[in-house]
């Protein structure tokens, strides 16, 4: 498996300008880790909106592996994580049996750029996608 992560490793800076949101105001700064711990993928996320306020989160999950119990948020029930060939991660998140939520982190054949498409699907409301560019820090 960490064959296959090891290009999505490292920390990914946002490039706004490069960014689309349909939900939410873009952020002032944002970035995401992703790290390997002998095969537990971490996810941790750090952004600073336009007001300054800083937003921490973190999350982690085994690729292709069993699907995860989440429940601290409340807003999902279980997460699961899998590759999509060489250069696509995949996350969905989902409630009772609906998915609410998929992030799709697209890598660049030269391993410089991570594209994340989340698409989150608020019930009886309406779907949103952002599309968020990372470049990766040196």
């Amino acid at each position: 498996m960490s064959d296959k992560i090891g290009p999505f490793l490292g920390t990914w800076i946002l490039d706004t300008s490069a960014s689309e949101f349909e939900q939410g105001e873009p952020p002032k700064s944002a970035s995401l880790k992703i790290e390997d711990n002998f095969g537990m993928v971490i996810f941790t996320m750090n952004q600073i909106d336009v007001e300054g306020l800083v937003t921490n989160d973190t999350f982690e999950a085994v690729p292709d592996g069993p699907e995860i119990k989440l429940g601290k948020s409340g807003l999902v029930d279980a997460m699961s994580l899998r590759f999509e060939g060489d250069r696509n991660l995949v996350s969905d998140a989902r409630k009772g049996q609906l998915t609410i939520m998929k992030a799709d982190r697209e890598l660049s054949q030269d391993g410089t750029t991570l594209t994340v498409t989340q698409t989150v699907h608020l019930v009886d409301v309406d779907s949103f996608t952002n599309v968020t560019v990372y470049r990766r820090a040196q």
